[in-house]
């Protein structure tokens, strides 16, 4: 189940504000992990890529959850490295991504909870949803820490 995650605002200067919170921003590839029925990555503009990272088919993750998130490939110094994201996610044959995913395996970077126990959370304020409660199993999976104003 594909759901459109929120997306970056521009702000013409910097500000501090308890109402908002500030993340790291790793500039890799946005991604839509969905487990509803079945395990399914999208995009943010709703391509499906699920075949692309089979690494990620089983992180333990409940069924009825949808997060948003980023996946990351990283460097011999655990920086992330968008250039070889970049290559991981444009190989097309399914023997090179098999090689790929035990090779250079990509993690899944959770920002965001969309659907909790099937149900939607989206109407709830982002401090709720990101409740730890709600986020349980991190097999490779990373929890972004957060910065409140």
């Amino acid at each position: 189940m594909f759901v459109s995650p929120m997306l970056l605002q521009r702000m013409e200067e910097p500000f501090n504000h308890d109402d908002f919170i500030s993340e790291l921003k790793l500039d890799e590839i946005r991604l839509i992990y969905s487990h509803m029925d079945s395990v399914k990555l999208y995009t943010r503009h709703k391509n499906e890529v699920t075949k692309k990272f089979p690494e990620l088919m089983d992180l333990g993750i409940p069924k009825g959850k949808v997060l948003d998130g980023e996946l990351i490939l990283t460097d011999q110094n655990g920086h992330p490295d968008f250039e070889a994201i970049m290559s991981r996610f444009q190989i097309t044959n399914q023997d090179k991504i098999q090689r790929s995913s035990h090779r250079c395996p990509v993690h899944f970077c959770a920002f965001d909870i969309l659907y909790h126990e099937g149900e939607s959370v989206i109407y709830l304020p982002l401090s709720e949803r990101k409740k730890t409660s709600w986020v349980p199993w991190l097999a490779r999976m990373v929890v972004y820490q957060r910065f409140v104003g």
